[in-house]
């Protein structure tokens, strides 16, 4: 029978394996930037290829991309499950995340979706100035209300991530992560404010059993690409020496796999468990390009090979 998302999603973030009709994959994508029948392709075509979750915001194409997703999902109930993240306005500027505040945007976002509830909701960054209990009171509500079913965060230092894991599970609610992660580590200066998933966020992710969301998760495409590139007009972020040297040993092993280096590069990231590798692919054939990872058996010696050279 087919797999419905509503059914399985929240069952399958807290487990490491999957049945084989489903992947972890979150699909991303220029959702509101675009034209609807470019976003309804690449939708139908991740849900029909075992997708479960597509993710936006409610800041995404300057406040249009929740209602763009919505539009598939009318047409499409029950298919694919929905994460969305509130905290950022429309310019990309972090807002406080005053509980009624937060509540406006999550009850925008069910109208712009046209959901009754929300699968996933995260604050899109942190608010330091409130103490970590009354934005986990906060979350708890938006469940408690029936907005939301499951909460989480994106982007907040790992003490900080740690105090809200600790709030939320003591009050049986898991939490989901969301930072960036891949093969290649960026350069932190080049992030513009958008946190990688260090050494000490995996720490708190690993100690409280987090799923983690981990976009840009083929490093905004540098894996797929040779030489020196900018990203939307500034240096890339992954461009540095190290991850140069992680693209030309995911080159050389994707030769003897036949297979491509960016593939390999996401095939590392999938043989982390409990990592949901986000992808922004702009056509069908890249989702497939994605999908090719899951066939890729990596030993320990290799994931430790592309990742250190040794």
């Amino acid at each position: 029978m087919p797999h419905s998302p509503l059914q399985l999603l929240d069952g399958l973030l807290d487990q490491e394996d999957m049945e084989t009709a489903v992947h972890r994959f979150v699909l991303g994508g220029p959702f509101g930037a675009e034209p609807a029948e470019a976003s309804a392709e690449r939708l139908t075509h991740f849900a029909d290829a075992g997708g479960l979750l597509v993710e936006t915001s409610h800041s995404y194409a300057r406040g249009r991309a929740e209602a763009a997703v919505g539009e598939w999902l009318r047409g499409n109930p029950g298919t694919l499950g929905v994460a969305t993240k509130v905290g950022h306005d429309t310019t990309g500027a972090d807002i406080p995340l005053g509980r009624a505040l937060v509540h406006d945007h999550v009850r925008a976002a069910l109208g712009n979706l046209g959901v009754e509830v929300i699968d996933v909701l995260l604050y899109h960054c942190d608010d330091p100035a409130r103490p970590v209990a009354e934005l986990a009171d906060t979350l708890v509500g938006l469940v408690e209300a029936g907005y939301v079913r499951r909460v989480g965060a994106s982007n907040w230092r790992a003490e900080r991530l740690s105090e809200l894991a600790a709030e939320l599970v003591g009050r049986g609610h898991t939490p989901v992560a969301s930072y960036q992660f891949s093969l290649a580590e960026p350069d932190p200066a080049r992030l513009e404010g958008s946190l990688h998933a260090d050494s000490a966020v995996l720490d708190v992710v690993r100690e409280h059993r987090l799923p983690l969301f981990g976009w840009s998760s083929q490093a905004r495409g540098f894996f797929a690409h040779t030489g020196t590139r900018q990203v939307n007009g500034r240096p890339d972020p992954y461009d540095t020496e190290a991850n140069r040297a992680r693209r030309r040993r995911c080159r050389e092993l994707a030769a003897q796999l036949g297979s491509r280096p960016e593939t390999v590069a996401l095939a590392w990231t999938l043989h982390h468990p409990g990592i949901w590798p986000s992808i922004g692919p702009r056509t069908t054939e890249q989702i497939d390009r994605s999908l090719e990872a899951r066939r890729l058996t990596l030993t320990d010696d290799r994931l430790d090979w592309l990742r250190n050279g040794r």
